[in-house]
């Protein structure tokens, strides 16, 4: 039976050649795509009609030339036709017809195109944003291969006057709520960078009412589809261009931390981090703690820089540079 099963492969892989080669080789395309289906639920091993191509023809969906490929794959095992098929076409490619819908059509388009001969090209052209403007490939189709490819979603980076925006809008909902004693925007977006990616939140909130102030974002007006959310931290898709809003919920002492943390940048809080265990301390988005895990500071940020001796560091310049030698000068 393993036979039956290979050359069910061959002829499918057949099929996607010629379904790529275009409307002129529809009916091959559907020929071949019956052989495999035949194939595929013959009860007895393909062999024993190998005898003649005429036994073979009596196959449904098998005629005279099928049945010689037939033939000639139990004698060579190659058929010599695909092996010219995949010198025609990006062979390589065409697999996303099978596992992802992806029709012959857009991998012409692709190929010709964008010169994109496999998966791996592929998922290089959408992750390094290589496809768009390429006329007849709209972002819904960018999407759709992003999802059969799963890759995760792009994010689209916006301009800093959008994001703050959008996040003073949103953060205002927040500090609005019951329970709420504090809230500031963070990331990217306070370090008031250029464009801004997503937007971060970060809320001081009493304990006791933490889960309910965290549903109750979670259905704010703004809020179009909860990516995730449990009791301390929310991802949001607003919908105002789909933005994404990534809450944090932290206790009143651990606020400055946490902010500090949030705001980064990567960068800063690796040097702070380094300077930190040189006192043998250990900072984190709960606070600054010694060896034997006391809170030293961590309610502001203010708190922070000051038990380090160092002059506050406003959010644009933590870039992980020199700031940090400059604050403790």
């Amino acid at each position: 039976m393993e036979h039956n099963r290979q050359l069910a492969l061959l002829f499918h892989q057949m099929a996607n050649c010629y379904r790529y080669l275009g409307a002129s080789e529809k009916f091959r395309a559907i020929a071949y795509t019956t052989a495999a289906q035949t194939l595929e639920r013959l009860d007895e091993p393909v062999d024993s009609y190998a005898d003649s191509i005429q036994h073979l023809d009596q196959l449904p969906g098998v005629g005279e030339s099928i049945a010689a490929k037939i033939e000639e794959y139990l004698e060579t095992g190659k058929i010599a036709t695909l092996e010219k098929l995949k010198q025609t076409v990006p062979f390589a490619l065409l697999e996303l017809m099978e596992v992802g819908g992806i029709g012959p059509a857009t991998l012409r388009l692709l190929h010709e195109k964008a010169g994109i001969n496999s998966r791996e090209d592929l998922i290089k052209a959408i992750q390094g944003n290589a496809l768009k403007g390429l006329r007849g490939l709209g972002q819904k189709k960018i999407d759709h291969m992003r999802q059969v490819l799963k890759l995760p979603e792009a994010k689209q980076r916006m301009p800093w006057d959008t994001a703050n925006r959008i996040g003073s809008a949103m953060l205002q909902q927040i500090e609005n709520l019951a329970g709420v004693k504090q809230a500031a925007l963070a990331g990217s977006l306070r370090r008031r960078k250029e464009t801004v990616g997503d937007i971060d939140i970060v809320a001081a909130v009493s304990p006791l009412f933490q889960k309910r102030i965290m549903r109750k974002i979670i259905s704010l007006p703004p809020v179009q589809r909860v990516l995730a959310a449990g009791s301390t931290k929310a991802s949001l898709l607003l919908k105002d261009n789909g933005v994404q809003v990534d809450v944090r919920l932290v206790h009143s002492d651990e606020y400055g931390a946490a902010l500090f943390y949030f705001t980064g940048s990567k960068e800063h809080n690796i040097a702070m981090r380094t300077l930190a265990k040189q006192h043998g301390w250990k900072i984190n988005e709960y606070g600054v703690f010694d060896a034997k895990g006391k809170r030293l500071a961590g309610a502001t940020e203010e708190e922070i820089y000051r038990l380090f001796h160092m002059k506050f560091i406003p959010p644009e310049k933590r870039v992980g540079g020199t700031e940090i030698e400059q604050a403790l000068a």
